[in-house]
């Protein structure tokens, strides 16, 4: 969920697509997404999957959230 009213309309990177993604396949991926968000899945048996990644500071906003 994302506050679409404060400008927020979605994140760049999808963590929990890349889970699901990667369980099913049942092999590491590499996603790269956007303007600089890499997301590294990989599956760790029984069902598990370990995820991680980097991203990039793309630009600074001040939300009033009264």
């Amino acid at each position: 969920m994302f506050p679409v009213r404060y400008g927020i309309a979605e994140d760049e990177a999808t963590g929990s697509a890349a889970l699901i993604l990667c369980a099913q396949l049942e092999r590491p991926i590499d996603v790269r997404q956007g303007r600089g968000s890499r997301i590294q899945a990989r599956p760790l048996g029984d069902g598990y999957v370990e995820v991680g990644g980097t991203s990039v500071l793309d630009e600074v906003r001040e939300y009033d959230l009264r």
